[in-house]
Formats: C-alpha cells, structure tokens, sequence
C-alpha cells in the first residue's frame, strides 16, 4: 500500500494551472491546515494528489472531508476512508438523506447537497481548527456556472462564477479543463468514482456539460483557453470593484461590531441607486448572506431605506431604517452566565473576564457563585442609589443609550436587579470584583 502511494506521488505532478492559480490567487502559504471536500470523483482526486504533492514545499496538514448523500451512484463511506487510508490522510465522513433535506427545504438536489456540505465543511473547520477549506472546482465547473446564471437571471461582470477564494474557501483547480484532469489520472493509473447522477439530464448542469458544452466545441470549435483569459479577467475586475466599494463602505460605517453595523443614512441616500444597492448587498455579504440575496431583495431594501421601517431576513437578523439610523442587526441569543473568577467566551459576541483584584469602581466579593451574567431581560430593574428603583428602560432612555445597544450590552444581575452594565459605573460597590468585557469585531 504504502508502495502504491509512493508510486502515484512520484510519478504525479502538478500542471502548470494549478501552481498558475495557486500564485495567481495567492490561495496557498506556508503553515496552512486544508480541509479538503472530498467526493471520490476525478476533481477530488486529482486535488488531493496536488495537494500531498505541494505538501512539503508548503509545509501542509491536510485532512479530507466527505458527505455521504445517500443518492444512487454516490461513493461509499468505506470507500472515501479507504482512500484516505492509503494515503495516511485523517477523513471526517458525515451521511445525510439529501433527498429528504431537498423535499423539507424546497431545494434541488444540487443545492441541497450543496447548502450542507458547506454547512458541515465551516462547522469542521471551525471546530478542528482548519484555516483553509479546498474544494476541487475546475475551470468547466466555472463555465457552467456562468452559463447556468446567464440562464437563470443574466451574467453580471460584477458577480464572476465561482471566484477561486471566498471566505476561507480556496479553488486551487479553478484554472485548469477536467479532460486534462481525466488524462493525468489515466496516463497514471489512478482510479477514480464515476458518480451516476452527473450524467442525468433532468439536471440543468448537466445539460450544459454533456449538450452545450460539446456543441461549443463542435460547431464553434470553441477553446477552453479563451474562457480561461475571460474568467481571470473578470476576477481581476471584480477585485478591482471589490477594493472600491470597500472604501465607500468604510466611508460610510459609524460603528461596526461582529453583531451589527450601522451607517450614515444621509449619506448613503445620496448615492446613486446602483452603488447603492451594491453597498447593501455586500454589507449583508459581511454576515453571510452570499445566496440568499436576490435582487429583488435589494429593491426591497432599498425601499425601507427611503420609507423607514424594518424587513427580517434568514438567521435572526434584521435590517432596519429609522430616523437618522441604518443598521443591520444580528440577533445575539441571551445567556446566562454564573459570576465566577475567570475567562468566559461567547461565541461572535464577546469575551467575558472576571477578576478578583481590588480596584476602585469594582462590585463586591460577597456576589461571587451569587450573580448571573446576562443580557437585558423584559421588566429588568435597578436600584440607582439605597430605596431609589428605576426601570432599566428609563435608565436607558435617561442615558440616552441608542436602542440598537440596550439589548447587547452585557450586565449582571444579583438579587433581582441590574448591579452592573457594561460601560457605566456599577451600582452595587465593594473594590473587588473587576468585569473586562472584550468584543469580538
């Protein structure tokens, strides 16, 4: 076995593409640790041999991935950890009834299969500390892609088919024609799955690979290369757009945190009405919202903007138009947390530190293993001074807290009343218990 692997690595190189896109896209550097999608098929592969190839230059912990979507045709889980066997590769297999997810979710087959493997690829990633996530797009994935949208709603020159880096996702294939990746395997006896459902024509991307594609080449005697200088330069202007934008959003943000960002409304209803909705939409991109945003979306957006009001999107999150503010809101769920000496994390919120030191402006010892640390409630009050109880509300109002900020700033509450919220002085004193709040940006 271990003579086999040895063999195919010595034999394999990887093409000119690949290390093109590599450099190109800058999608590889030292150190990293990728979490490749795995599926069986020819693209995965030949990525992961590229991969093991580039693994000692690069310095690269590489493990695989791979979701079993129990449809006709798809790779046995024994199959993927017997690959990843061969090549002393750690693999993370995951089975999901795809078929039943599409009918619940009201999604084809290739979007559903899609949604929860990139669910379950960031939740990996995320987990077992992996920077970089590969999955093996070609170049022919890229075409279709582009064919696919310029049937469905139009190409935007703006919105390139599958950019080789989002997020931490990289696409070290994306420069290089399957039929070269399909050669390489065969000269070097490599074995790959050929997956069923790839060739059912019920399936508008296959349509595209197996009739339109080879009539291109045909009747046009189209050249993949042609595609390949449009795709980079499509990528280098969608940069270039990206970079711009950017700055006209930092122009714009009065405060920014991991839960929310607001902007000047004066501002942004001067601009022009196509910069303006790319502004939103990518904002609304910054909280991940790359799929569910259509245009028709924006336009309603757009329209709260002008009007003032509040539309609720997917995942607990809102944007609003109010006054002189616009935001975009992300739910936090509230927690509760016992006041107790140490580090305490609250995931894309805030880090929590409690001190037991003396200091001036600290609460008291005698509330420790006593207290919760929470988020405001409904009917939350405070004891202002001895005897004197105010609604945490009118508390709020009186300090003339902005009302996106009164449910998200932490707080600790003993006895039944707010003793403490983060950013005023507490109301309960003792020199002996500090609160360090640090969030996540």
């Amino acid at each position: 076995m271990e003579n086999k692997k040895k063999k195919i690595l010595k034999n394999f190189q990887a093409p000119e593409e690949v290390l093109k896109a590599i450099e190109f896209f800058d999608l590889i550097k030292k150190g990293d640790k990728i979490l490749i999608s795995f599926s069986g098929g020819p693209d995965s592969i030949f990525l992961t041999l590229v991969l093991l190839k580039l693994k000692d230059f690069f310095d690269l912990k590489i493990s695989l991935f791979y979701l079993f979507h129990k449809l006709e045709g798809s790779l046995r889980p024994e199959e993927a950890e017997k690959f990843a066997k061969e090549f002393n590769l750690n693999i993370f297999i995951f089975e999901e009834n795809i078929p039943d997810f599409a009918k619940k979710e009201k999604l084809n087959i290739e979007e559903a299969g899609r949604k929860r493997r990139y669910k379950l690829l960031f939740e990996i990633s995320e987990k077992e500390n992996f920077n970089k996530i590969a999955t093996a797009h070609t170049l022919n994935d890229a075409f279709e892609t582009f064919f696919l949208r310029f049937l469905r709603e139009g190409f935007s020159l703006l919105n390139p088919p599958l950019r080789p880096k989002f997020k931490n996702v990289i696409r070290p294939l994306i420069l290089l024609e399957r039929e070269k990746i399909i050669k390489i395997l065969k000269e070097n006896e490599i074995p790959y799955h050929i997956d069923i459902e790839n060739y059912s024509l019920k399936r508008t991307r296959n349509k595209i690979r197996h009739i339109l594609i080879p009539f291109l080449v045909s009747e046009f005697s189209y050249d993949f290369r042609k595609f390949r200088k449009f795709y980079i330069r499509t990528i280098e202007e969608n940069e270039y757009f990206e970079r711009e934008i950017g700055k006209e959003i930092g122009k714009l943000i009065e405060d920014k945190r991991s839960d929310y960002i607001k902007i000047n409304k004066e501002k942004i209803l001067k601009m022009d009405s196509f910069k303006r909705r790319e502004i939103l939409k990518h904002i609304l991109f910054y909280f991940g919202f790359e799929d569910e945003i259509t245009r028709e979306n924006l336009y309603e957006i757009e329209k709260i903007l002008f009007e003032e009001g509040k539309m609720e999107l997917k995942g607990a999150f809102s944007f609003i138009s109010r006054k002189e503010n616009v935001l975009f809101l992300k739910e936090i769920e509230n927690f509760e947390i016992d006041l107790k000496e140490g580090e305490y994390e609250i995931k894309n919120f805030a880090k929590i530190k409690i001190k037991v030191r003396k200091g001036k402006g600290f609460l008291p010892a005698f509330i420790l293993n006593k207290a919760k640390i929470r988020l405001r409630k409904r009917g939350d009050i405070i004891e202002v001074r001895e005897g004197k109880i105010l609604k945490l509300k009118k508390f709020f109002e009186n300090k003339k807290v902005p009302f996106y900020l009164r449910d998200r700033l932490i707080m600790v509450e003993y006895n039944g009343k707010i003793i403490w919220i983060e950013g005023f002085e507490p109301f309960l004193k003792g020199n002996e218990i500090e609160i360090e709040v640090e969030r996540w940006k």
